[in-house]
This record gives C-alpha cells, sequence and structure tokens, in this order.
C-alpha cells in the first residue's frame, strides 16, 4: 500500500536544513565581510564562496524539495512537479544543479582542508591561494559544476529503460503518476527483453565514475589533510605557551568537528547510495533517510565556525556591529600560523590582550 510518509517528513526536514542554512551562512557572510583582507588574506575568499554555494543549494533544496529512492539496480533522485511549480524538462534541469551544487559544497571541502593544511604545515607552499591562481581555481570549480550538471541531465536523466522499473515502482510505493515527478540517478543494471539477460547500463557507470570519483577524492583528502594538520597543531601546543594552546584548543575542537559533520552526513550517505545499488541492495523509501542527511548538512558547517571559535561567539553575543573589544583575536592567531614557517613555530608565542594578538 502507497505512502507518502517519507515524503512528508524529508519535505519538513528540507525545509528547516534549508532555513537554517541559508540564515547561517549568511550570518557568516556578514562576519566576513567585516573580515579586513590582511588578517586572513584568500581565505576570506575561500570561506565567501563556500557560504554561497550553500546558500545557493539550500535555495534550490528549497524550491524543489527532492526526494530519494533506491532500488535493486538505481538510486533515483526526484522532485515532484506540483511542489516546485516546473516542468518536467524545467524540473530536470534544476534537479541536476542542484545536485551539482552539493557536488561542489564537497570540493570546496577538500579544498578548505588543502588551505588549513598548507597554511600550518605548509606555509611556503601558499601562493597557489594567492589572486595570481584565482582564475585556475574559479575554471576548476566550473568545469566541475559543467560535468556534474551534464552527468545527472544527460547520462543518468530519465529513458524508457528506466521508465520501465521507475513507473511501477513509484505507483507502488509512493502513487505517483509518471506525470507527477520528474528525476534523475545512475541505472547499474537492466533486463535485455530480446535475450531476458542482465546487462550493464554504461552511462550510469561513466557518470558515476566521474562524480563518485570525486567523492573519493574528497574523503581521502579530507582524511588526509586533516590528520596531518592536527598531528601539527598537536605538536604545536605542546611547545608553546598556556595562551597559545588555549587557542590551539579552538582549532583542534573545530577541525574534529568538521571532519565528523561531513564523514556522517556527507560521505556516508554518498557511498551508501552509490554502492547499494551496485551490488543489488534496495532499500526504497528509507532511502529519504540519507536525503534528509544531505539537506541538514550545509546549515552545519556555518554553525561549528561559530560555536567552536570563541571570538566568532563574542562576536555575534555582542551584535554584528557592536564593540569591538572581541573582533577577531582568533583571526590575529591564524594570521601567525600562515606567516611563520613549520620550523619557526616553536618560537612562536601569542599574547591575547583585550582581543588583539602580537607575534614574537
Amino acid at each position: 500500500m502507497c505512502s507518502s510518509l517519507w515524503l512528508s517528513l524529508n519535505s519538513l526536514a528540507g525545509y528547516i536544513g534549508s532555513c537554517l542554512s541559508i540564515s547561517c551562512n549568511f550570518i557568516v557572510l556578514l562576519l566576513i565581510s567585516e573580515m579586513p583582507k590582511k588578517v586572513f588574506g584568500s581565505y576570506k575568499y575561500l570561506m565567501f564562496t563556500f557560504s554561497t554555494v550553500g546558500i545557493m543549494f539550500s535555495c534550490s533544496d528549497l524550491i524543489l524539495k527532492p526526494n530519494m529512492h533506491v532500488t535493486n539496480t538505481s538510486f533515483i533522485l526526484f522532485t515532484l512537479l506540483e511542489h516546485s511549480g516546473f516542468s518536467k524538462p524545467s524540473g530536470l534541469l534544476f534537479l541536476s544543479f542542484s545536485d551539482a551544487f552539493y557536488r561542489m559544497i564537497i570540493t570546496l571541502l577538500a579544498i578548505h582542508f588543502l588551505y588549513r593544511y598548507l597554511s600550518v604545515v605548509r606555509p611556503f607552499n601558499m601562493f597557489i591561494f594567492s589572486m595570481k591562481f584565482a582564475p585556475l581555481w574559479i575554471l576548476v570549480l566550473v568545469f566541475n559544476f559543467s560535468m556534474w550538471t551534464f552527468c545527472f541531465y544527460y547520462l543518468n536523466g530519465p529513458s524508457e529503460m528506466k521508465d520501465e522499473e521507475v513507473i511501477p515502482e513509484f505507483l507502488d510505493v509512493y502513487c505517483l503518476h509518471p506525470n507527477e515527478y520528474t528525476y534523475t540517478g545512475p541505472h547499474y543494471y537492466y533486463t535485455d527483453n530480446s535475450t531476458g539477460k542482465w546487462k550493464f547500463h554504461n552511462p550510469s557507470f561513466v557518470a558515476e565514475g566521474y562524480t563518485g570519483g570525486n567523492v573519493a577524492l574528497t574523503i581521502i583528502s579530507v582524511a588526509y589533510f586533516g590528520y596531518q594538520t592536527y598531528q601539527h597543531l598537536y605538536k604545536l601546543g605542546t611547545m608553546t605557551s598556556v595562551n597559545y594552546r588555549e587557542v590551539h584548543y579552538q582549532l583542534f575542537k573545530t577541525l574534529l568537528i568538521q571532519t565528523i559533520f561531513p564523514s556522517l552526513l556527507v560521505f556516508f550517505p554518498a557511498a551508501c547510495l552509490i554502492l547499494f545499488p551496485a551490488f543489488g541492495v534496495g532499500i526504497g523509501e528509507n532511502a529519504n533517510l540519507l536525503m534528509i542527511s544531505f539537506s541538514m548538512y550545509p546549515c552545519f558547517e556555518p554553525l561549528v565556525a561559530v560555536c567552536c571559535i570563541k571570538s566568532f561567539r563574542k562576536r555575534i553575543l555582542g551584535g554584528f556591529f557592536g564593540k569591538n573589544q572581541h573582533k577577531w583575536s582568533f583571526s590575529g592567531i591564524f594570521r601567525c600560523l600562515t606567516v611563520r614557517k613549520s620550523s619557526q613555530i616553536s618560537n612562536l608565542s601569542t599574547v591575547v590582550v583585550t582581543g588583539k594578538v602580537t607575534c614574537a
């Protein structure tokens, strides 16, 4: 018997996650706009880009209200046309855009950890984040966004072969007719009607080879850069003053949480979506639980920054344009890390007085 329970729960979670994400990222953008460039350098633009893409994804998620379904041979991302107000072609296009925005967030997360790694462990290589290399980074992001959109719009888009499985499945599970939704997603295997044998759907494997490869590369990058940065910061904490260790504790905590949240809410669900149908494991409408985690994740990154970094908390509590006595003490610490080579860090002492930082 069909049920719309999961669709309703997913829609509610998507609405809450999108509103929180847009609000929190907007607050972070306001904080970033106040931040002098000389304090954080190019990291300011990386944070700005991350929050902007997060807002774009959350807006598309709020409009489309996408849902997820996993069969024995495919995972399907779909949107109800009545809720989104799109036609089938435009709904498919914006569904592909939405997924590409989410993949952009994953890519920016890896770049974020790369920046953190270089600024702490190899500051002499920070030139790759200078304005001189900005066009190259933009080109990389635009290329990946275009490729992801192509994969989900063209390679993973609807087809007669997919409709043979999707239409009866959706009619049975959700009581949805073909004119009520549009979908995209890989279909790994199909039955050859002439021979009755199972065959690989090559376009789906090509699409998931590219998109899944990007996810795998991000996981490896986050794990490596995060571990190396944590190890280096831990060593610094044992060689410096008490005040400096306190600030490093904030860095440790922030880095740890920023590793845990993507692992639980992004990488694990993404791995399930890719691997379950590849090995013939279908979870049906229960896949919307994974979709809920995707919708909620973008709001956690800005919350982590605001909650874990003391100067950000004080800035929020004091008002965006309040007193300056607590302004950007953490920024000064970060600046100290970026300008010192790792061999010189052992001689670094930090004094935090009325929100000001002095590197000696």
